[in-house]
């Protein structure tokens, strides 16, 4: 179901900052690895709530706005994830911020998950046809094994 996997998720996104915060390396270039499936992963799960979730849930929600903010945020968390990966994949970028960037996108990052948490689980929860969630699981399965994910 389409709420397990957002879950599974939100739990991957808090083990990659688990990992990447508790490593003993002192920089980016160490953690590009965890980056990178870290950023494509999350790119997976915003294209996910982009194309199969927020489009479901739009269709007769009066949260319009809330959707818009959750779908604004997931945007610019998707891009902070995105640069954060190009950096750590480009040996030539000094290590001297990474703790302080790092510390940002674990904020942004914690901020979008409980947006997600609060309002759209609730709302699949609260206000969806069996059918409309399953319609929505269907093609959210479909991207993530488009993204090989």
């Amino acid at each position: 179901m389409i709420l397990d996997t957002m879950l599974t998720d939100h739990q991957a996104g808090r083990d990659f900052f688990a990992l990447a915060g508790n490593s003993v390396f002192e920089g980016y270039a160490e953690r590009a690895g965890l980056f990178s499936r870290f950023a494509d992963r999350w790119t997976a799960h915003a294209d996910m709530m982009d194309e199969a979730v927020l489009p479901v849930l739009g269709e007769d929600t009066h949260r319009s706005e809330a959707l818009d903010q959750l779908r604004e945020g997931q945007r610019r968390l998707r891009g902070t994830i995105a640069d954060l990966a190009r950096r750590a994949a480009d040996e030539s970028v000094a290590n001297d911020r990474w703790f302080a960037d790092f510390q940002r996108l674990k904020q942004e990052y914690e901020q979008q998950i409980e947006l997600e948490q609060a309002l759209v689980v609730p709302m699949i929860q609260e206000d969806l046809s069996p059918d409309r969630i399953a319609r929505m699981t269907e093609a959210g399965d479909r991207i993530r094994a488009e993204r090989g994910i």
